[in-house]
This record gives C-alpha cells, sequence and structure tokens, in this order.
C-alpha cells in the first residue's frame, strides 16, 4: 500500500511539475499578434528598401553618360542629407528656406531623391530642357505612373504652369501627377489640379517626404486640399 501510494503521489507530483513546466512555456497573450505586425513591418521596410535599390540601378544606367545629370542627383542626396539633420525648433521653416535656396535642377533631383528614399520606383528625365515640365515620372502602387514636376517658388503657384503640366499629363498618357513646390498655392488651384488629376505636394506633405521619407496618402490619392 505505501509503495502504492507513492507511486501515486509521485505520478502526481509529475503531473504537476509537467503541468507547471506547460503553463511556464505559454505565450503571452498578444505574442503572436506582436510578432506578426513585426514581420509586416520588416517585410514593408525590406520591400521598399529593394524598390530603391531597384530604381538607384535603373536611373544610374538612365543617366550613365550625363555627367550634369549625375552631379545634380549627387547634390541632391546632400541636401536631403543636409535637412534631415536640422533637429531644432522651427526645422520645418528652416527646410522650406534651404529649399528655396539650392539650385532650380538640383531642387528637382532632391524631390526625385526624396521620392526613392520613400520607397517608390522613379525615372528620372534624361532632359533638363524640353521634356515638356516633366522633371521625371514615379510608379505609385495602384495608381499607376505619375509624371513629377518640381517647382521652387519663393511666392505663390503659377497657374499657367499648372495648365501646362495639365496638358503634358493628357498628351503623354500618364496616369496622373505629382506637382511639388516650396510656395504657397492659391484656392483657384484647386479646380484645375482636379481636372487634370494632378496632386499636390507642398508645405507640410512636402516636408514629410523630405524629411521623413514618407509620401503622404492624401497626395496619393489626388486630392487636393
Amino acid at each position: 500500500m505505501r509503495d502504492e501510494d507513492s507511486r501515486r503521489n509521485s505520478g502526481g507530483q509529475r503531473q504537476g511539475d509537467f503541468g507547471y513546466r506547460r503553463g511556464y512555456r505559454q505565450r503571452p497573450v498578444g505574442w503572436d499578434a506582436a510578432w506578426a505586425a513585426r514581420f509586416r513591418r520588416w517585410g514593408v521596410a525590406l520591400g521598399k528598401l529593394a524598390i530603391r535599390c531597384l530604381s538607384r540601378w535603373v536611373n544610374a544606367t538612365r543617366l550613365a553618360y550625363l555627367p550634369g545629370h549625375q552631379r545634380n542627383v549627387r547634390q541632391s542626396r546632400r541636401v536631403l542629407r543636409t535637412v534631415r539633420a536640422f533637429k531644432e525648433p522651427g526645422a520645418a521653416g528652416r527646410t522650406l528656406a534651404y529649399l528655396r535656396a539650392v539650385d532650380p535642377l538640383v531642387f528637382e533631383e532632391v524631390v526625385l531623391s526624396a521620392l526613392e528614399d520613400a520607397g517608390l520606383l522613379v525615372l528620372r528625365g534624361t532632359r533638363y530642357s524640353g521634356d515638356g515640365g516633366v522633371d521625371g515620372a514615379v510608379w505609385l502602387p495602384g495608381q499607376g505612373w505619375h509624371a513629377v514636376q518640381a517647382k521652387r517658388y519663393r511666392h505663390h503657384v503659377c497657374l499657367a504652369h499648372v495648365r501646362a503640366f495639365g496638358d503634358v499629363i493628357s498628351s503623354g498618357n500618364y496616369d496622373g501627377g505629382l506637382f511639388v513646390h516650396t510656395g504657397r498655392s492659391g484656392a483657384a488651384l484647386y479646380p484645375q489640379m482636379d481636372v487634370a488629376r494632378i496632386g499636390l505636394l507642398s508645405g507640410d506633405r512636402l516636408l514629410r517626404l523630405v524629411r521623413q521619407r514618407m509620401l503622404d496618402d492624401r497626395s496619393r490619392g489626388m486630392k487636393p486640399r
């Protein structure tokens, strides 16, 4: 009897120990969801890195025999490093002032380099004149190819430039356009942009692209505000 009781007790203890170890190994609530979210973020980051590398390789090939373009692209990346280092209060205003002071051709490349950094496929223009006002093109997932025009304004946007850009979008069979500028947008600008399928990128949206490598979804949605 004593031996049988001891076996039962030892068996119960082993069961208890096993139950304790099993409970100890249980994953905390939300563990799977947290790791799934991490994997999604890592996947997005790796996808953006792959597209960025592909975009740089494609453009390096396209500009292989254009040293002036290559020089401006290198300068654009130096400009981005500079403005991203602004951390003090008022960094947003300082960034816009800095962008307004760079060479207009370099500013075009700054915009295209920033779109690349946001994880988008970019085709840079191979001419700085005679291109119909298109500085490059960007592929927006789910929306197709969009022409890009960058204007380094100090004051209000010139409505004639937007109209001409809309004509280029229509004649070039683009799916839409992205008009990027450092100036101020007037109310008369928005109806023209709606008709021509042009998304506006300026002010805070431009700062998010340049400084944080983020293209605002509202800009992607082609709904100027």
